[in-house]
């Protein structure tokens, strides 16, 4: 996968629409890999789950434009909601 604009948001996007469907926050790069394997955007590796997408983001990291909302401590990914709390589903928002 290449590093365009147009890759990073449909990744975005497509990981985003996961994390509200399943009422996440956050998810980490095995999780991520899986839906964007899911979704054809990503192919994962059997033997090394996640594989394929931490390198995608270090080739990111190292070109200085990684998301604000992907970060990596420790060796670890973590991929967090990148849309605002408007774009979530409330009670208020469903009643209203």
């Amino acid at each position: 996968m290449t590093t365009t604009r147009e890759n990073i948001s449909g990744v975005i996007k497509v990981l985003d629409e996961y994390m509200i469907r399943s009422g996440k926050e956050e998810i980490n790069e095995m999780e991520a890999n899986r839906e964007l394997a899911k979704a054809g955007l990503l192919a994962d590796e059997q033997a090394h789950p996640g594989r394929p997408l931490r390198e995608w983001l270090r080739k990111l990291r190292d070109s200085n434009i990684l998301p604000q909302n992907i970060r990596q401590e420790c060796g670890a990914w973590t991929i967090r909601i990148s849309s605002t709390i408007a774009k979530k589903p409330t009670i208020a928002g469903l009643f209203g």
